[in-house]
Order: structure tokens, then sequence, then C-alpha cells
């Protein structure tokens, strides 16, 4: 007999988990609420007084169109295929007046063009779609009986429409502001090894073969929509919902992160484009040098630690990116005697890399500051600071070694040159 009591406890956990488990699928939920919702309204429907009783039928159809994953969308699309009903009707209706006894080829013809017309109409939204059928509806089912059969149409598509509203209010009304935390930590993770391939691509024998990695830096773009997507879902979702009144939550920050990926992913794309005509050897115009190689690698995979660590505590890996660009910078300088040419390659993923790091750290919160010189005795307070280690988003501009490395290529001198990559 003791064992009764703990396996029944062990059911109930076990059934609670399942149904955790089954509601925080957000397909299954809406078709359970649907189901609900239309089975609902078909049994309110015949008590309906008046005409409208002997058109239940539609009752089901008013739900199931007012069915959406959050509440506020729920109530936006029901009252906008109302709004739509109710103009079809009229429109059919008073094309029925016009003529006697049964709709013609013309009665049609005008319904379809004044409703297709009609239905272009913006603001009229998901109305915009109901306007024709229910026209066509009324002008051709209606027969003898249109004016009951357009007042019992309207009012159980109404009567389906309050019921799915409520059912999807008060049954587990939606909140997806969990869901899209998480999808912003899967992408930023993706962001992260996108780098790493990318660096991966320098650290190679080049030509390289494989695009593998191409292919997974060339669906960035689709997979930040979704992410963007998901964000303003959330956000929907708390829309007059209960829930979201009980569990307040500013999404701002979410927001914030979004835009910041959306950066990185811009000029990670950019860096991926310029790898792949490196890694290829399939340009001219843009170049590299052996030694450059190692060092870009360096630098990508260092600002990639950043995007991942992001969040969390990120500035020991803030100074190591910096630092790496600042060297990339410095790499590049050492070949300044050579054409432009032979290390565009390297000057543009330096440039995106240090707008990636200005993408993740706007005000330059983890940047060396000169205090903190001025206390190993780097430099005085007097001095002008020149900080190394904060990103540049361009090559060095000093006239001298421009005019330098002019000079050269223009003499014809740069052909012992070191071989580029």
């Amino acid at each position: 007999m003791s064992d009764r009591p703990a396996a029944a406890h062990g059911s109930a956990r076990t059934a609670t988990r399942w149904t955790r488990t089954l509601l925080a699928q957000p397909r299954l939920l809406m078709a359970a609420k649907g189901a609900l919702a239309a089975g609902l309204a078909y049994w309110i429907a015949p008590h309906v007084p008046g005409v409208a009783a002997e058109y239940p039928y539609y009752a089901p159809l008013g739900a199931v169109l007012a069915m959406w994953p959050t509440i506020r969308t729920s109530l936006k699309q029901g009252l906008q295929t109302l709004l739509g009903l109710v103009i079809g009707v009229g429109l059919a209706s008073t094309v029925f007046s016009l003529q006697e006894g049964r709709p013609g080829v013309l009665a049609v013809a005008l319904v379809v063009g004044l409703g297709t017309l009609i239905a272009g109409i913006r603001w009229l939204g998901a109305g915009r779609d109901w306007v024709l059928t229910a026209g066509l509806f009324v002008l051709l089912l209606g027969g003898g009986e249109a004016g009951d059969y357009s007042t019992g149409y309207v009012v159980q598509v109404g009567v389906g429409v309050v019921v799915g509203v409520a059912v999807n209010l008060l049954i587990v009304p939606p909140l997806y502001t969990g869901r899209a935390e998480q999808r912003l930590r899967r992408v930023q993770a993706s962001l992260a090894d996108r780098a790493d391939d990318v660096a991966t691509v320098f650290e190679a024998e080049w030509p390289i073969e494989d695009d593998d990695w191409e292919r997974r830096v060339a669906v960035l773009p689709s997979t930040l929509r979704h992410v963007r997507d998901t964000v303003q879902y959330a956000d929907e979702s708390r829309r007059l919902n209960p829930r979201g009144v009980l569990r307040r939550r500013d999404l701002g920050s979410e927001y914030a992160d979004l835009v910041v990926f959306e950066r990185v992913g811009f000029h990670l794309q950019d860096i991926a484009e310029v790898s792949g005509i490196l890694g290829r050897r399939i340009g001219r115009q843009i170049g590299i040098v052996d030694d450059l190689a190692p060092v870009v690698a360096r630098a990508v995979r260092s600002v990639g630690e950043v995007v991942r660590r992001r969040g969390g505590d990120d500035r020991d890996a803030f100074v190591t990116a910096r630092r790496d660009v600042e060297e990339l910078w410095q790499a590049i300088d050492e070949h300044r005697e050579l054409p432009t040419v032979a290390t565009s390659g390297g000057v543009s993923v330096a440039v995106s890399l240090g707008r990636i790091i200005a993408a993740l750290d706007p005000d330059d919160a983890t940047a060396p500051r000169p205090d903190d010189e001025d206390a190993d005795g780097a430099v005085s307070a007097g001095d002008p600071v020149d900080d190394p280690a904060a990103p540049r988003d361009t090559a060095p501009r000093d006239s001298e070694r421009r005019q330098e490395a002019q000079g050269p290529a223009a003499d014809g001198e740069a052909e012992d040159a070191p071989r580029e990559r």
C-alpha cells in the first residue's frame, strides 16, 4: 500500500513534465487551442438567437481565423477579417439589389472587379482576402435569402472570432521572450564559429579547394533575419498578454544585441569574401604576402573569441583582440615598400576587424586608458598619448611613408620584393 502514493506521485510528475514539454512547442500548442476553440464555437453557434442559428458552420471558421500565435495578432486579424466580411457582404447586397432574379454573369463580374479593387486597400490587412470571398458567397449562395444568409454569415464568424481570441487569451497565453534570448545566444556562438572558420583559411595551404566554410558564412544573413523575426515575435507576444504583465521584461537589450550581431555578421561576410579570393588565388586586385597570413589568422581568431565571450567576462579577450589587430597593422606597415595590392587583402581584413571591435565595444570601454600607462611610468601626464591597442579602421596615413612606398614602385624597383601568397 505504501508504494501506491509514491507511484501516483511519480506518474503525476511525469505527466507534468510531458505536458510542459508539449506546451513548449508553439505549433502543437496552437493546434490544441485551435481545435478547442473551433469545437467550442460550433457548440455555441446553434444557441445564437435569430436567423444566425441556421448557419452554425461558420463559427468554427471564425475561431480558426482568429487563432494566431500572439494575442495581439489574434485580435487584430479577427477584427480585420470581420471588417472584410462586412464590406464584401455590403458589396454583394448592393449588386444583388440592382437586379431581378438569379445573379447573372454581369453581377458576378461586377462583384469580382469591385472586390478586387477594394482588396487593394492596405489598411484592411487580413480582411482584404475576405472581401471577394464574402461577396461571392452572398451573391451565389444567398439566393432569395441573401439578407438572412449575410446576417448569419457575419454573426457566426464573429462568434468564432470572439471564442478564438478568448481561448488564446485564457489558455496558456503565448509568451516567447525566453525563446528570443536562446536564439540570440545561438547566433552569437555561430558568429564566433564562423570567425574561426575564416581564420582556418589563412592557416591552410593555398590554393584551397574546400568551400564548406564559405557556405556556412553565406547563411549568416538569413540566420540573422530569422533571429530578428524571433525578437520581434517575442516583443509582439508581450502585448495584451496577462503573462507579460506578471513577468515584465524589456527587450531593449535583446534588440541592442541583435543590432550588434547584424553588424558583426556584415563585416564577417566581407572578411570571408576577401579570404575566399585570396585562398583560391582568383583575384589580382587583392593580394597578401606570405608572412601576413598567420598574423591575419591570429587576429581573426582573437576577434572571434571576443564575439563568443560577449556578455560575460570579455575584457581580457578585448585586450588580446586589440593587440592582435594592432600587430596586424604593424605587419602590414612593414611592407610599405611593396605595391598597395600586395597587402590590400590584409588591409581589408584589418579594417573589418577594427569595425567588429567597434561594434562590440562602441564606447571603447575596454580600450587601455592613458591613466593606466601613467601608472606604469610609460608616459607622463603632459606627454601626448599614442594608444597602440586601439582598433584602426584605416591604414596608417603617414605622408612620408606613403611617399617612400610610391618611390620604388614608380622607379620599377619592386621586382625583388617578397613574393605574394
